[in-house]
């Protein structure tokens, strides 16, 4: 049995989960229940999830449900395409979610190297608002110390609006992250 629990005292942002897990690291199964909350005063979303994953390829699915706003289930896969031996892997995945008010399904790849750098695309649909999005990320690993206590990485992200009411509008964003572990 594998139970973990989260907490942030500064904003009240919370999470519980416990299962088992039943095989090893290239096949396993698992399932059990969680709970969490956004926040000081948020609703709880209180839930149950299942998964089954194999040599990097998965099948998952949760159901949680918030008292007095109602129940999401989602169901993701993820197929590895690509794994080198030295760790570079590019994964495709797919989701599709399914509340009361509307649906939501997308797919995507993404890549990470063992350099530290990493990239994804991916689109995104919620056909009863008409709402389609594309996006992609990256980031660039510019300096690791040799003890691998200093990084200093660079990032990127872009979403398009395909469709819906901000039809043809973009977001883009980049930074630069560094960060020191004691």
């Amino acid at each position: 049995m594998d139970c973990q629990a989260t907490g942030n005292p500064k904003t009240g942002e919370a999470s519980a989960r416990c299962g088992v897990m039943v095989g090893h690291d290239q096949a396993n199964a698992r399932a059990g229940v969680f709970a969490m909350t956004p926040g000081t005063g948020g609703p709880v979303t209180k839930g149950v999830y299942g998964a089954v994953n194999a040599n990097g390829h998965g099948l998952s699915v949760q159901h949680g449900h918030i008292e007095g706003i109602g129940s999401t289930t989602t169901a993701t896969a993820q197929a590895n395409l690509l794994h080198t031996q030295k760790n570079t892997t590019l994964n495709a995945t797919g989701y599709h979610s399914h509340s009361r008010t509307h649906d939501q399904f997308g797919a995507g790849l993404n890549m990470q190297t063992s350099a530290g750098h990493s990239a994804a695309l991916g689109v995104n649909r919620v056909p009863q608002f008409d709402v389609t999005t594309m996006q992609a990320t990256g980031r660039a690993n510019l300096y690791t110390s040799p003890s691998g206590n200093l990084n200093l990485n660079a990032t990127g992200n872009a979403v398009r609006h395909m469709s819906g009411p901000l039809r043809g509008k973009s977001d883009i964003g980049g930074g630069l992250n560094l960060r020191y572990d004691f």
